[in-house]
């Protein structure tokens, strides 16, 4: 009896701390896309607005490990909330200005069903949604994630 390929379950993420962008792929077609929107809150200035912080003797006091405190768990809660999209996945391909991407690879490597499905961690500009998908078509259809999977069947192999 011939044994029966299950298809892979592939995903591209593109995220900054704004958006992400997740692009799943079904054998070679593209299966859907999804925007998320974070509610990480960003440094604004309103009009008239006076010192940041107070002065209570000769010890300055300010807000501000409150507000990072705050926005780091805003950004947990954005990885988590893209987290809950990703199950089921074979491979992911991060990439992404800036250091959010970090982040969410940490979280992935922490959950247990996703830790070492990340393939590649890349740095890129800033992208709508078209861009998104063309760049993980490129990836998942390019030598560097064929080669990829070479290795890692070698690499099983070898293990047994």
């Amino acid at each position: 009896m011939k044994k029966m390929k299950l298809p892979e379950h592939r995903a591209g993420i593109w995220l900054d701390q704004e958006t992400a962008y997740i692009v799943h792929l079904e054998g070679d077609a593209v299966g859907k896309v999804e925007g998320l929107i974070s509610d990480v809150e960003t440094r604004v200035r309103m009009a008239g607005e006076g010192k940041v912080y107070a002065r209570f003797g000769h010890t300055f006091l300010d807000n501000q490990e409150k507000t990072q405190h705050r926005q780091n768990n805003q950004r947990k809660s954005f990885f988590k909330e893209i987290l809950g999209h990703l199950h089921g996945v074979n491979f992911l391909y991060l990439f992404g200005p800036g250091k959010a991407r970090y982040g969410l690879h940490h979280l992935i490597e922490k959950d247990q069903q996703l830790a070492g499905h990340v393939v590649a961690f890349e740095a890129a500009d800033r992208m709508n949604k078209r861009e998104a998908v063309a760049a993980t078509l490129a990836y998942f259809t390019g030598d560097q994630f064929k080669q990829y999977k070479k290795d890692r069947r070698k690499a099983l192999k070898a293990a047994l």
